[in-house]
């Protein structure tokens, strides 16, 4: 045990070399207004002050905080709020709010500082853009966020008043918000995924019984699809359950997986090559596509799908209108080919989920913007009485249409819940590798003739 000052109180906290401080703050002291995000320093979610400094603690062990004065969002505002806190509250500086915390805690230091040195004159967005650029805001709330901080330091939200456009706001300014990420249940087990670092493999083995064979883990089951192929870095391929995150990790590393590399294909243009080998052979179900919605009927050639002519009406006589169009040179023939990158949302809240059975009653915390339509698919797939299924999505960080479907987690979250017999489990997924919500580049050709 070694002694902290946390927002004002003595705590006793216990580490070793590898805890960091978002660890003890999270963890043992359930200070979650603290988020964990990138893990490397980058984002700023996981800000805050250690002796008045602005720290990430992702990146700051433990042991470097001890005997030393540390402030969390929860302290900031714990008996009466900041002004940086007032104003953002009243201009609208937060979405989601996953990131406010941190942006606050150095927002906070920030205008105190100002103030001491400055009084209440104005400081530029320019000064206060550098202070906070160190923190990443999915949502664009960049031009209220830089409002707010100057509003605050030139005194307009001294006084007393709590004005928001949204109720919420005053949850997500002091760190009160519970994410996903923030529900932690008695006996809880938490679960991970094995990811391939292979972009394209046949997997020849994975053995999961030295997993199973470390004190502590509950469960361990493969994720590979029947045909034992990965075709991408990060497919998913194995989970496990463990009473911690510590133990979770190790099973990870403990499974002993082999598989044979394939020929791979980096990029649009690599595959639509007719020499590239095939990504996906025989039926192509469930492959990226860059509608997110419902997939048109489409032929494939190679890597190559399309073109969808679906809901096309005289198809024939379209194409022969346009070619004979080219040869006149028609000036209302317009052509061209049109090319996107990959999209990526990006949020900065995990996809997670953490299940919890009472009896025979399932209640679901999940990261997710289709709560009816998750509790329905829930319900089917696990033949469930959907009248026992709650599912619960009080704060969402960051979704951009990316939350919408989550078989995967469900996959595992219940067949693992099922298999353990288990009362809880947490599954995280890293913001970097996300099964859903990606839209894969596309290059496509369009005549039109008007």
């Amino acid at each position: 045990m070694t002694g902290m000052t946390v927002n004002g109180r003595v705590e006793d906290i216990r580490f070793d070399d590898e805890t960091m401080l978002i660890d003890v703050l999270r963890d043992q002291l359930h200070l979650t207004g603290t988020k964990m995000v990138c893990g490397a320093g980058v984002c700023g979610a996981c800000t805050v002050l250690v002796d008045g400094v602005a720290v990430a603690s992702c990146l700051l062990p433990a042991k470097a905080a001890a005997d030393r004065s540390v402030t969390t969002v929860e302290g900031i505002g714990a008996r009466k709020l900041h002004p940086v806190q007032r104003a953002f509250m009243a201009l609208d500086a937060l979405q989601c709010g996953f990131c406010t915390p941190g942006f606050i805690v150095d927002a906070v230091a920030f205008h105190d500082r100002w103030r001491r040195d400055h009084g209440k004159a104005e400081p530029s967005r320019e000064r206060i853009g550098a202070a906070l650029s160190g923190h990443l805001c999915r949502c664009g709330a960049y031009d209220n966020i830089l409002r707010a901080v100057a509003e605050a330091c030139v005194g307009r939200f001294d006084g007393e008043a709590e004005l928001s456009p949204r109720v919420e706001a005053r949850d997500k300014v002091t760190g009160a918000a519970k994410y996903t990420v923030d529900i932690v249940h008695d006996g809880q087990l938490e679960g991970l995924i094995l990811r391939s670092k292979l972009a394209h493999a046949r997997i020849t083995a994975l053995d999961l019984a030295p997993a199973l064979a470390i004190p502590g883990v509950k469960a361990a089951i493969s994720l590979l699809e029947d045909d034992k192929t990965v075709r991408y870095v990060g497919q998913p391929m194995a989970a496990v359950a463990a009473v911690d995150l510590k133990t979770a990790r190790a099973a990870l590393a403990a499974i002993d997986i082999a598989g044979a590399p394939l020929a791979s294909v980096i990029g649009a243009d690599a595959a639509r090559k007719p020499e590239a080998p095939v990504v996906f052979s025989g039926k192509k179900t469930g492959v990226g596509n860059v509608s997110e919605g419902s997939v048109a009927p489409a032929s494939w050639k190679g890597n190559v799908r399309g073109p969808s002519a679906a809901f096309s009406q005289k198809k024939k006589k379209a194409r022969r209108w346009i070619e004979q169009a080219r040869r006149s040179r028609d000036p209302l023939l317009f052509e061209g080919t049109f090319r996107t990158g990959i999209q990526q949302h990006t949020a900065l809240e995990p996809h997670a989920a953490v299940a919890r059975f009472e009896g025979d009653k399932l209640t679901v915390h999940v990261s997710t913007q289709g709560i009816h339509e998750l509790k329905t698919k829930i319900a089917k797939k696990f033949k469930l009485d959907p009248s026992k299924v709650q599912v619960v999505a009080q704060h969402v960080g960051g979704g951009f249409g990316s939350k919408l479907f989550h078989f995967i987690r469900g996959r595992f979250t219940f067949r693992v819940t099922s298999q353990a017999f288990l009362t809880s489990l947490q599954e995280l997924f890293a913001p970097a590798v996300v099964e859903v919500g990606v839209v894969p580049s596309r290059r496509q050709s369009s005549a039109m003739l008007c």
